[in-house]
């Protein structure tokens, strides 16, 4: 099979001009078509001054003309009161110590909390658009529904009717509100700051980098590191669509469920910042919350309230922004460029117009693949590229599709299709549409300026996260036990591959569990047994080690190897693809393996029959994609949804009124903006939280020496001075072992990636680190070495048969110890104990933390958890 991966096309994206869209609402028939096209047409004319949207005049003026100075608080007690808020404590605790002060420091004025908060609000430049909603989540009363009293779906009161009456009509109080924060008041508090505004500058100074290297080597990528490397970006950039000094913004949606024993869905949606280096973006300090959707209910017209969100951008987009660099004391006009928009699958929808995954063209990045219609299935199509044996159903009767052949990302003829779905005069005619074209209705996006977006529909990308951590899982595991969907006509007794049942299952639910012990602390959260909790809340993180982590050795000898190694490939594609950085020559490689995997999984699983075609989950197509959308948007982590996993968990555990969760839900996150855009232009107000703990020693190049630590020198074991003199015997140091320098210990060593490392000197199970961390003084030179026991080589014949996906060792204990440089440790794994089937041997198996450094670049370290940072 071939490993080349198809070029991505370079005119696949739509750029409708402004007679296309007024062609476009000449066409649209149907009402809910016509409300799109409204949302559509008031964005690509959005200005800031013609009403739509309220802006507060004194928010207007400081966004056209924001301060051009530094920020500085002069009077101690503002700074104390500020302080005092920013310490994130509750109103009754802020007066509380507020007294407290002003009965020991009379003469004080500290600020009063209702003070506090709107001297942060003024200072910030953060307001909060506020729009009133249906009471049942329905709509936003903006765009086309602004001057409704009523809900135009459900038909509920916009205005608190008693209120109303005893007002005589004058008094309209809305019964309920939704907030919006605008994300160009955060964009400009970013470059406040001179070392803010110096990191914002990384992708002018990333794309410079990188155009000079393509342009010495021939326009080769070698690696993918950032969204930068994608030929979209790079295109943008050489059109003149993306400038020097130009915001690079994606919009994550998703929805949250806010407790788990009670109805309580919403919506959020995020801005992350692309200029800043991946070290800073996905951390909570940098993301931008930009809107929230209250619940529980769904809401039936998403894009009523993404409209405030989107129509501010646009306007600034038409009107520009500018912007005081804090480094540079200029001025400056950028243009923010909205480079993509993403969301699980049941939200794409909503952001996209298409129909979903289980519609007849149902990629999410519309490549333009039939799914195949399944007999008595209703209208759900499944993305079989196999056809099914004595198959015959018009516009699914389409032959076999090569997996390495797929169209390419976004090459459906969109803007074609789009037309002949908006010619629709009936909504028979709709539908039968919609079905043919695989789009339910015109995406809002439409009304961005194509300048100032990536493309219709390609700025829709993959979602790594739901398919690697959930929707493969969803699909495997019930499969694996027998449980998943068997049709009349099927029968289980054939499928060879449920073999986790009763006993089996049992056993391999205790193998996951035992793993806990040896996998590091920033492997966070480890996998629970999935036999007596899979159906208890399992993380999508859990099914991500269980699967991709533990999977290949624990599913050993347990699956039959066909389906074994079948899954090992997919195990290999999913670990490349799930790295931050992906070697090209890694991603023809991780590609072959899927497109093999997927292949495979056809003829063994659903083999070619109709009444297994619900096996073909939209996830095995998406397989086929994620290789060439790297090509065009670098490595999908870059864009995964973790980013807005995360901030839905620390949003949500900042809860505090239980009683009205959703407006202190955007309670939480309008302070958090306005806290954040604080902590960066007055960095002082946000004392660094990674200082180094009492009686470390900082090694230099992110290397860090950790309690405990031994007082005094000691001799060595024999076996250990032996590795130790061979250590100095190759550096050019001849010695004895009656002269072999004594050492001193160390329990711990951070690395760089902010995992760390510990000895067995504080472990007393079988450790997966170095064996001993130490100082020695040798010719009056200190030296920090490590000493290490070595496995042993991988079985060639296993990893050869799992594709490299299972390194199962032995270990050797004394027999290989070794002494190393620090430097030398590049990360912490996990080597879990395991035998193979009929071997009595005991063996370890390695085990890598998926996607490591985007977990250390959303701020997860390991947490130290001696408690105690003094020497032992």
């Amino acid at each position: 099979m071939s490993n080349a991966i198809a070029d991505p096309p370079h005119d696949n994206n739509v750029g409708l001009d402004d007679e296309d869209l007024a062609e476009l609402s000449r066409l649209a028939r149907l009402d809910d078509i016509k409300d799109a096209m409204i949302f559509i047409e008031a964005l690509r004319s959005a200005t800031l001054d013609n009403g739509l949207i309220s802006f507060d005049p004194d928010a207007l003026e400081r966004l056209r003309n924001p301060p051009r100075e530094v920020l500085s608080i002069d009077d101690p007690d503002v700074l104390l009161s500020l302080k005092l808020f920013l310490a994130d404590t509750t109103e009754a605790a802020y007066n509380s110590i507020r007294n407290a002060i002003m009965e020991r420091f009379p003469d004080s004025e500290v600020l009063s909390y209702y003070q506090v908060r709107r001297r942060v609000a003024l200072l910030s430049g953060i307001q909060p658009i506020v729009h009133d909603m249906c009471i049942d989540s329905c709509v936003a009363f903006c765009g086309p529904w602004r001057h409704h009293d009523k809900c135009p779906k459900c038909g509920q009161d916009r205005y608190d009717q008693n209120i109303l009456r005893k007002s005589h009509g004058r008094k309209k109080v809305p019964v309920r509100v939704f907030e919006t924060i605008p994300v160009a008041d955060q964009i400009q508090a970013l470059w406040r700051d001179p070392s803010s505004a110096q990191k914002m500058r990384y992708r002018d100074d990333a794309t410079n980098v990188l155009l000079e290297k393509l342009r010495t080597n021939g326009g080769i990528i070698d690696a993918y590191e950032d969204f930068f490397d994608g030929t979209d970006y790079l295109d943008a950039v050489r059109s003149g669509k993306i400038k020097e000094g130009d915001p690079i913004l994606m919009l994550s949606i998703d929805g949250a469920q806010l407790y788990e024993s009670k109805q309580s869905d919403c919506w959020i949606y995020i801005w992350v910042v692309f200029d800043h280096h991946p070290q800073d973006r996905y951390k909570k300090k940098y993301v931008l919350p930009g809107g929230f959707i209250p619940g529980p209910n769904k809401p039936k017209n998403v894009d009523s309230f993404l409209f405030p969100g989107l129509y501010h951008l646009a306007a600034v987009q038409r009107e520009g922004l500018t912007v005081w660099d804090a480094s540079q004391n200029r001025v400056f006009k950028s243009t923010p460029f909205l480079a993509l928009a993403t969301a699980d699958g049941p939200g794409m929808v909503y952001l996209n117009g298409l129909v979903g995954s289980h519609g007849g063209n149902g990629c999410r990045l519309y490549c333009g693949t039939r799914g195949r219609h399944k007999p008595g299935a209703g209208g759900h199509y499944y993305p079989a590229l196999l056809k099914p044996v004595n198959y015959n159903h018009a516009g699914s009767n389409h032959p076999d599709i090569d997996i390495n052949n797929l169209p390419p990302a976004s090459s459906g003829n969109y803007r074609e299709n789009l037309k002949y779905l908006m010619e629709s005069r009936t909504q028979t005619q709709y539908e039968q549409r919609r079905l043919e074209t695989g789009i339910s209705k015109p995406t809002i996006f439409l009304g961005i300026q194509p300048n100032n977006i990536l493309g219709i529909p390609s700025c829709f990308g993959s979602d790594i996260m739901h398919l690697a951590a959930i929707n493969i899982a969803d699909e495997l595991i019930p499969i694996w036990r027998g449980s998943f969907r068997c049709e009349p006509t099927d029968n289980k007794e054939t499928w060879d591959w449920a073999v986790l049942k009763g006993r089996v299952w049992q056993d391999h639910g205790k193998a996951v569990a035992d793993a806990t012990p040896y996998l590091p602390g920033s492997f966070d959260r480890p996998p629970r047994n999935p036999a007596q909790k899979i159906n208890s809340g399992y993380k999508a993180w859990e099914f991500l080690l269980y699967l991709f982590g533990l999977g290949p050795a624990i599913l050993y000898g347990v699956l039959p190897d066909v389906y074994w190694k079948n899954f090992c490939k997919l195990v290999r594609g999913i670990r490349i693809m799930q790295q931050h950085k992906i070697l090209a020559s890694d991603l023809c490689e991780a590609h072959e393996m899927l497109a093999q995997f997927e292949k495979e999984f056809e003829l063994l699983y659903y083999q070619r029959r109709v009444d297994r075609l619900h096996f073909m989950r939209p996830w095995a197509h998406s397989l086929g994609h994620l290789a060439p959308e790297t090509i065009t948007k670098g490595p999908p982590i870059c864009s995964s949804q973790w980013t807005m996993e995360r901030t839905i968990g620390n949003l949500g555990r900042e809860i505090r009124s239980h009683s009205q969760p959703y407006a202190n839900l955007s309670e939480r996150g309008v302070r958090r903006c306005q806290v954040n855009a604080l902590k960066v232009m007055i960095p002082t107000l946000d004392p660094p939280t990674d200082t180094l703990p009492r009686c470390s020693v900082d090694l230099g190049h992110g290397y860090v020496l950790l309690t405990k630590r031994e007082r005094t020198p000691h001799h060595l074991l024999a076996c250990e001075a032996m590795a130790l003199i061979s250590y100095l015997a190759a550096h050019g140091n001849n010695v004895t072992i009656d002269q072999c320098p004594r050492i001193i210990r160390w329990a711990r060593l951070q690395i760089p990636n902010g995992q760390v490392a510990r000895s067995s000197w504080k472990e007393n199970a079988m450790t997966r680190m170095p064996r001993m961390a130490g100082n020695i003084n040798f010719n009056e030179t200190v030296k920090t070495l490590a000493l290490v026991s070595l496995y042993s080589m991988p079985d060639y014949e296993l990893l050869r048969e799992s594709y490299h996906t299972l390194y199962s060792c032995t270990h050797q204990g004394n027999e290989a110890l070794t002494v190393v440089e620090v430097f030398a440790i590049q990360a912490v794994v996990a080597m879990v104990p395991h035998k193979l089937p009929d071997n009595p041997e005991l063996r370890f198996f390695l085990v890598e933390k998926p996607g490591l450094d985007v977990a250390q670049f959303a701020g997860h370290l390991d947490e130290d958890e001696d408690g105690d940072d003094g020497e032992g």
